[in-house]
């Protein structure tokens, strides 16, 4: 009976998640699907597979950051299976997240009743913050690393509920501890996880201490440690010069010179984000960042929430971690899972994305069922069923899940939907405004565009990228006057910024600034620009000065990149 019920449970948590996402198998290539997926000549070509062990998950015209080459590889074998059309994405992406669901319940039965542990996993299948990991393709690395991580807990559950590790059971988990880090870096952190499980719902304090003497327990954590650092290093040898995150850090960090106090203090302000999208998420947006969230520049009293809810919620996880092991342990879970992008540790290079709560939820939907069986042992009894209030509540939540869920997935149905919902999403976040306005230009609706621009620029004027590429559409518009000063703001915010030298000197030179235009057709050519490029400049620019009939017989050509 036991094991029917069970069956039905995994099969009714497979069909909540179905439900909430299936509508997305439809949708495109949107935001970094474009640039990781469908223009990425790694991923559209299937020659020689093997080399992306040592290819960096960006291409190397994007930034070439990032290291999962698991993904790269998935990507591959279904452009292969697909002929690159999004729908076989897409699809293997609702898979993976009903395999998930299945899996967080699979976890949640080993800890709690089986009432509430489909609730913990209902909950999960329908959550609408899920979405962005779901509905855009490359969500994907979210998703193989909630099931990798996912999957050796529940297996390392089973066996250390009834006792030691199996030696197979532990060399199954290494394995997928490897996949899960080479599929993406947030793996990482599942030793951590597996000790947070000992030190709440599996070990008494003398357990531990007699475990900790097993050679078997401690060669097994030494394993799990030794898997780490070698994908740690070899991380490093293909990402080098990116520092410890492998990523560029988050642009306004950057460009505001931010230190990693600065940074940490930002983090404690994103806190509160954090509650509110797991446990209250009617707003979700594809953006975050300043001026809606600041960037720290120093202790200021919009952090204390986030200082009063990260103390409040850590002394709850250590008060509570014999009384109510399961809450402990979901705490534990969720701020584990958020350390690998929450800016604490390593810079990332976001300030906060809705795909990177897709982990960290399993630990929040934990405490939200830990809760509810406290209180059904409180009042009810453990071995009731739930009342029918309860169950109309239950029934009420998932459905509007579902819904939410749903209708954020279309939002994500092409760029055009996904940017203008940005907009009105977060209208406050610069980079709403500046992505809109890179896809309004790159539609020739340059009207628009050059607003959404101008609105980015308003907003966090500090952003090199931003000020730019408005200089660049002036420019390829024969406007070379209104992109003077924002070539050079762009130098000033970035002096080292790779782009746009022999663009500012043409523009200088065409606007009558010749000695400047030739000090930067030099510093164009020490970046990387052809000589002939800056001899060009040279050449034009003297002619010009010397000239008293104007340029009408001398023009400038476009040249290289820097």
């Amino acid at each position: 009976m036991r094991d029917r019920l069970g069956r039905w449970a995994a099969a009714t948590v497979a069909v909540l998640a179905l439900a909430a996402s299936a509508i997305g198998i439809a949708n495109g290539f949107t935001y970094d699907d474009r640039y990781i997926v469908e223009l990425n000549p790694t991923v559209t070509t299937f020659g020689a597979w093997w080399r992306v062990f040592a290819q960096p998950y960006w291409p190397a015209n994007w930034g070439g950051d990032g290291y999962r080459p698991l993904t790269i590889l998935a990507f591959k074998i279904e452009h292969a299976l697909g002929g690159g059309a999004p729908m076989l994405f897409h699809a293997v992406n609702v898979l993976l997240y009903a395999l998930a669901s299945m899996l967080v319940l699979a976890l949640a039965r080993r800890l709690l009743p089986l009432w509430a542990a489909w609730l913990v996993a209902a909950l999960f299948a329908v959550h609408p913050v899920h979405v962005e990991a779901v509905a855009n393709v490359v969500g994907q690395s979210e998703l193989l690393v909630a099931v990798a991580v996912l999957g050796a807990l529940v297996l390392y559950l089973r066996d250390r509920r009834a006792g030691p590790l199996r030696p197979t059971t532990a060399a199954a988990i290494l394995a997928i501890y490897a996949v899960g880090c080479f599929a993406k870096e947030h793996a990482i952190v599942l030793p951590a996880i597996l000790l947070a499980a000992e030190l709440t719902v599996l070990s008494s304090d003398a357990e531990l201490r007699a475990d900790l003497r097993r050679p078997a327990f401690r060669v097994f954590f030494l394993a799990m440690a030794l898997v780490g650092v070698a994908f740690v290093g070899v991380r490093s040898l293909v990402l080098f010069g990116h520092g410890v995150g492998g990523f560029t850090p988050f642009t306004p960090f950057s460009s505001l010179k931010i230190t990693g106090a600065q940074r940490v203090l930002t983090a404690v302000g994103v806190v509160p984000q954090w509650f509110r999208l797991f446990y209250f998420p009617l707003r979700l947006s594809s953006e975050y960042g300043p001026p809606d969230i600041p960037i720290a520049q120093g202790i200021e009293m919009w952090q204390l929430p986030g200082f009063l809810l990260l103390i409040a919620t850590l002394a709850i996880g250590v008060l509570l971690r014999r009384r109510q092991p399961v809450i402990a342990f979901g705490i534990a879970f969720g701020c584990i899972a958020l350390l690998p992008a929450s800016n604490f540790v390593v810079p990332a290079g976001i300030v906060l994305a809705e795909r990177t709560l897709l982990l960290p939820s399993v630990g929040a939907m934990l405490v939200v069922g830990g809760a509810c069986m406290a209180v059904a042992r409180r009042y009810a009894g453990a071995a009731r069923r739930p009342s029918p209030a309860a169950l109309v509540v239950v029934t009420i939540v998932l459905s509007a899940g579902i819904a939410r869920s749903a209708s954020r997935t279309v939002v994500w149905k092409s760029n055009e939907s996904l940017f203008a919902h940005a907009v009105l999403d977060a209208p406050d976040a610069y980079r709403s405004h500046y992505m809109r306005g890179a896809w309004l230009v790159e539609q020739k609706d340059i009207r628009r565009g050059e607003a959404e621009y101008r609105q980015a620029l308003k907003l966090f004027p500090y952003d090199p990228a931003v000020s730019f590429n408005l200089a660049e559409q002036y420019r390829k518009a024969g406007m070379c006057e209104p992109s003077l000063p924002l070539y050079q703001w762009t130098r000033e915010l970035d002096p080292a910024f790779p782009f746009g030298r022999v663009a500012y000197a043409e523009c200088l030179v065409e606007t009558g600034h010749y000695a400047e235009g030739k000090r930067m057709a030099y510093q164009a050519f020490v970046a990387g620009a052809q000589l002939s490029v800056m001899r060009r400049i040279v050449f034009v620019a003297d002619s010009l000065a010397a000239s008293t009939k104007g340029s009408g017989d001398v023009r400038l050509a476009g040249a290289a990149k820097p």
